[in-house]
């Protein structure tokens, strides 16, 4: 019992904080990759821009990979996001819908949490990252 409801406040805390990331949207790109791609770099894949010499490479595309889902956010060249769910069925993709990066970022956490179900290493990962350590 307690390590379901500790699984669930470290997911609670998951959300939380990539809601507070939201509302510094600029941040967000920056902070979600980061996030995937320290705890769960299988899954996620980072495009990254700026200049050949420039020391800051910000994030231009975030893809994340699920079993039957894959989603992808982009930052457009006026600074917006972009959010593409694509459906996958045996490696091929299906269906590509735009879709909110607030829904977006709810899918992928609703994936994520799934994942720490059926996944002991993605679980510890996400626990670090949220922990701090």
């Amino acid at each position: 019992m307690e390590e379901e409801l500790d699984r669930a406040l470290q997911v609670d805390v998951l959300i939380a904080s990539l809601r507070m990331s939201q509302s510094q949207s600029r941040d967000l790109l920056e902070y979600l990759a980061g996030m995937l791609e320290d705890s769960l770099p299988a899954i996620a894949t980072v495009k990254r821009g700026g200049w050949l010499l420039s020391a800051k490479k910000p994030v231009e595309e975030l893809t994340v990979r699920f079993d039957d889902f894959h989603y992808q956010i982009v930052r457009k060249k006026n600074g917006s996001f972009a959010a593409t769910q694509m459906k996958i069925v045996r490696g091929v993709v299906l269906k590509n819908s735009e879709i909110s990066i607030d829904q977006c970022i709810n899918e992928i956490v609703s994936e994520l949490a799934k994942l720490t179900e059926k996944n002991a290493q993605a679980r510890s990962a996400l626990n670090r990252f949220v922990s701090g350590d």
